[in-house]
């Protein structure tokens, strides 16, 4: 297991201030009958995924969204034993004892998770568990995502049918993914909203949600019917899903949205380490590919990319006293190295995301210089980066 390294001074700071006021903006967005349901899988997009859990619950969130049964028994045995958790992804039935030991509310995509569920459960002398738990599900409709769930209202009719055969499982919800709505062609929206409620005519009245609404459906979708069920995912860390930036600040060719008063919650810190004036000519990092043009203040910074700071962000500048700094040399696995304007001492921070001065490593910004999405940029940091939480409950 990867822990955090406390010895040395590479942070995420984490604002949970700041993910409350993201919550209260998406609230305002909501009736008072709809749930919201905070997504913290992948380690909560990087963010760390017990704290903030708990923090989300405290800030009035109703459930919890992860990928994996793994991730919901780490948020189980946490301490969050009440709490809804809904797993997003399909889920393999030979774990069937654990789901209905934790109240793990799971997504299916099909009648044959239930078959193998109750063989595997047979098999280890275990359906007893049958007379104790309800498996809590949700099934997944595909309307134009193609990931996963049944796709024709006739498949939908069949599950309706074939799963009163298992009395011990409560179909909860049903749900779908707009794949357009964080960018893409706005009329696909429409082609899905039209075959969700399609499926919609096949699911009986006995399931309680029927939710589609993710970050980008939730903050720009408003009109739709309401969505029973808001997956708030990136906009509670304060990230715009379609990365556009809060203000014209960054130039004409950035997308703007002032509307969403979303605030980023995390700032990605660093030391400098060590620092050096070396002469022209001389070679910094593997490969001899950056070469000294004249007498340079190099720096050396504890982060590369086994903490995520991948070897493509080598034009990504790392912000010092206000001065943009510029990568020098390829991305190591633990260090990495910038050229100063001027010499700094030991201790002097670094800014790899978040403000500093007039410039702002915005997560945003900084996806749109490598061609990635804010969602990979702090999804990837790494847990060995140590993560300190401000304005804790």
């Amino acid at each position: 297991m990867i822990r955090p390294s406390e010895h040395r001074p590479t942070q995420a700071i984490i604002n949970l201030e700041a993910m409350r006021h993201n919550i209260d903006w998406m609230r305002q967005k909501m009736n008072d009958q709809q749930k919201l349901f905070a997504t913290v899988k992948a380690n909560a997009y990087g963010h760390g995924a017990v704290p903030i859990a708990k923090a989300a619950i405290s800030a009035g969130c109703e459930g919890l969204a992860v990928a994996t049964v793994d991730e919901a028994i780490e948020l189980r045995q946490s301490g969050l034993s009440q709490i809804p958790i809904l797993v997003l992804g399909l889920t393999d039935p030979q774990g069937i004892a654990e789901i209905l030991h934790y109240n793990i509310t799971i997504t299916v995509s099909g009648l044959d998770f239930f078959e193998a569920a109750y063989q595997q459960l047979a098999d280890t002398k275990q359906t007893r568990l049958l007379d104790l738990y309800k498996l809590n599900f949700h099934l997944a409709l595909d309307t134009g995502m193609g990931r996963i769930g049944l796709r024709e209202v006739a498949e939908v009719e069949a599950f309706a049918a074939g799963i009163q055969a298992y009395p011990w499982a409560h179909w909860q919800g049903v749900f779908t993914h707009f794949a357009t709505a964080g960018g893409g062609p706005a009329d696909y929206i429409e082609a899905q909203w039209q075959r969700w409620l399609d499926l919609m005519e096949a699911v009986p009245a006995t399931v309680d949600y029927r939710h589609y609404a993710n970050s980008a459906m939730g903050l720009w979708h408003p009109k739709l019917p309401a969505s029973d069920i808001v997956r708030m995912g990136i906009s509670m860390y304060g990230l715009d899903p379609k990365d556009q930036l809060p203000s014209p600040a960054w130039g004409p060719d950035y997308a703007v949205n002032e509307a969403d008063d979303l605030q980023p919650i995390l700032e990605l810190i660093t030391e400098i380490v060590h620092v050096k004036k070396v002469p022209a000519g001389a070679c910094i990092s593997y490969g001899a590919t950056y070469q000294a043009r004249e007498d340079e203040w190099i720096a050396t910074l504890p982060i590369g990319y086994g903490d995520g700071w991948l070897r493509h962000y080598k034009n990504l500048p790392i912000l010092v006293d206000g001065h943009e700094c510029p990568v020098v040399g390829v991305i190591n696995m633990d260090q990495l190295m910038i050229r100063l304007p001027k010499h700094y001492p030991v201790g002097t921070i670094a800014t790899l995301i978040g403000p500093d001065g007039s410039f702002n490593n915005h997560a945003s910004y900084l996806a749109q210089q490598v061609d990635t999405i804010a969602y990979e940029i702090v999804t990837n940091l790494s847990p060995r980066i140590a993560r300190v939480y401000l304005n804790e409950d």
